[in-house]
């Protein structure tokens, strides 16, 4: 098997218009976006067929949320939530998530990236109250508006936040306050999280990220300023997600083995394909684990979920 970049970057949406509130007879409006996207959206939830019941759409980021068992779903127009075996729209929200990380141990606190539904980029926003409102917390480093198509919040400390934008790697280690340019020597400028390398934070030790890219897996041990592949023979490598329990399971979605998980932090790996169905082009990109529940993890391709509940020994389509 071939992996083969086939996600493509994505325009943003329309812009949403500004959304009036009645209190006590007198308008309102909460802009929380950039460039005049609106990013506060209602608390209710619909209950929807699927991820495309307005428009045809596709899935860019997961989450879960262990407290309230509920996976969030970040698509090319808003947030949605799996629940009790039923999907829901969350709000009136239709921008274009791209980059999506939901803080493990405070499911509330949320990061995405990505373009406004009016088009252009929106920075980083943050949440703060599960989704249901955003601010931005960072627009660019040097005049640019950041459009993250890759991002990890880290585990281990959820202070440190990672990005990928035009080739860079964005860093934060004090929750957004501010923004550096690790090094990013030996990282390639390129990957299949929609053109960026694919990262996933080290669950027990904070200076430590890992990123699936083209030349295979990586590992940086000193917060993404140098960066090393870790010895094995996976070839090209998409998703990577670390347990959050165990910091020595990897898991990972690769060129010659499909999915594959290994117990050793990478050296020895074994094939995790079982109920897996995709397509010849279909990637795995997203992985999603309970923090309360060791064995069920979620990984996500751009158009399906799948659901293991034995530790990613087999899997079961969801979404």
């Amino acid at each position: 098997m071939r992996i083969i970049n086939v996600l493509k970057i994505h325009p943003g949406c329309f812009l949403i218009p500004a959304l009036a509130l009645l209190i006590s007879g007198v308008f309102f409006l909460r802009i929380y976006g950039v460039q005049g996207a609106e990013l506060s959206h209602k608390t209710a939830l619909r209950p929807v067929p699927s991820i495309s019941y307005q428009f045809h759409n596709h899935i860019h980021g997961l989450g879960y949320d262990s407290g309230n068992q509920r996976l969030f779903v970040a698509t090319h127009y808003g947030l949605f939530i799996w629940k009790d075996n039923r999907l829901y729209q969350l709000g009136e929200n239709r921008d274009d998530l791209m980059g999506f990380s939901l803080v493990p141990s405070n499911p509330k606190t949320i990061f995405t990236s990505g373009h406004p539904r009016g088009g252009g980029n929106m920075g980083v926003m943050k949440s703060e109250d599960g989704g249901r409102t955003f601010k931005n917390i960072f627009r660019g480093l040097t005049g640019e508006t950041v459009d993250f198509h890759s991002m990890i919040v880290s585990s281990a400390n959820p202070k440190i936040l990672y990005g990928w934008f035009h080739g860079k790697l964005y860093r934060t280690k004090d929750g957004g306050k501010s923004w550096q340019f690790p090094a990013a020597r030996g990282l390639p400028s390129q990957g299949f999280c929609w053109g960026g390398p694919c990262f996933s934070a080290d669950s027990q030790d904070e200076r430590t990220v890992y990123s699936g890219t083209p030349d295979g897996l990586l590992v940086s041990r000193d917060y993404g300023e140098t960066w090393a592949k870790v010895q094995n023979e996976l070839g090209a490598v998409a998703a990577v997600g670390v347990h959050l329990s165990n910091s020595q399971l990897l898991f990972a979605f690769a060129e010659r083995m499909g999915l594959t998980v290994s117990q050793d932090r990478g050296k020895n790996w074994k094939r995790a394909n079982d109920g897996l169905n995709l397509s010849p082009k279909e990637i795995v990109f997203a992985f999603a684990f309970d923090n309360k529940n060791p064995i069920q993890i979620f990984a996500a391709t751009g158009e399906q979920i799948f659901q293991s509940t034995d530790g990613g020994k087999s899997w079961q389509k969801i979404l």
